[in-house]
């Protein structure tokens, strides 16, 4: 395993070899590790995953207090992300946090190949609640009924003692993060949404194709929030060739028709 400039990045299969890097960003309470697996996507492919302050590699640091100051850290490994053509993932919150950076890349003069999106509400779209603003106990049952609980944590009293907080402090930014109605990036975005997720509508999710001023695909997956790991396998199959498409488009073919 390798890191970038401050451990906000990890890299669990170094590939000097391959023509393109896939950066993951983490659903809230979620860290680096929950891409381990992703590494063996393609030989095509360098798989680095992000780590959100308090937790993992950078457990020794406090929450991130604003997206703006998540993304800041994060934009620290510059070098990382224009080392190589790269293409930028996100699942649920990591989707806004993926989102945020790639139109600040664009801003740097570093386009991703694309970006690819699951989970979420579109960035540009207000929570319609603020579900961090509830008493814990109706906090739970909320994440409860949304499925943004896995069964591992909800199960463990010692897990939930240790990942609750960590939790509400990601989605605590998931509540009030917000891109301006203007904000697009020039890349294409992939999104891929589950048939029992509930914490996006298809209203909210579709909204995505809004801030592109690229090429948009919707995916659909059975499943619950958590599809991308119930499904790992299959999920795996469907989003490599989106990655080498990516991999293999010129800057002209970026270019919506």
């Amino acid at each position: 395993m390798i890191f970038g400039k401050n451990k906000s990045l990890a890299c669990f299969k170094p590939n000097p070899a391959a023509a393109l890097r896939l950066i993951c960003f983490p659903c809230a309470g979620g860290g680096a590790s929950m891409y381990r697996r992703w590494a063996e996507i393609s030989s095509d492919v360098e798989v680095w995953a992000v780590n959100y302050p308090g937790r993992e590699s950078l457990h020794d640091q406090s929450f991130a207090d604003s997206t703006d100051a998540l993304v800041e850290l994060i934009l620290e490994n510059l070098d990382v992300f224009k080392a190589k053509p790269m293409v930028l993932y996100g699942h649920s919150f990591g989707a806004f946090v993926a989102f945020d950076c790639a139109y600040k890349l664009q801003q740097l003069g570093v386009t991703p190949k694309g970006l690819v999106v699951s989970a979420r509400r579109a960035p540009q779209l207000a929570a319609q609640f603020l579900i961090t603003d509830m008493p814990e106990k109706s906090f739970v049952d909320e994440l409860d009924r949304l499925g943004g609980l896995p069964d591992a944590i909800r199960n463990s009293q010692e897990m939930m003692d240790f990942y609750l907080p960590i939790i509400k402090a990601d989605l605590y930014l998931n509540d009030h993060c917000l891109v301006p109605a203007t904000a697009k990036v020039d890349c294409p975005i992939c999104l891929y949404s589950a048939t029992k997720d509930k914490v996006a509508d298809r209203t909210e999710l579709e909204a995505w194709r809004d801030v592109t001023t690229a090429h948009f695909q919707h995916k659909t997956f059975e499943g619950g929030h958590f599809f991308i790991q119930d499904q790992v396998e299959l999920f795996l199959a469907s989003l490599k060739p989106v990655l080498l498409s990516y991999g293999q488009e010129s800057d002209e073919d970026l270019i919506a028709f």
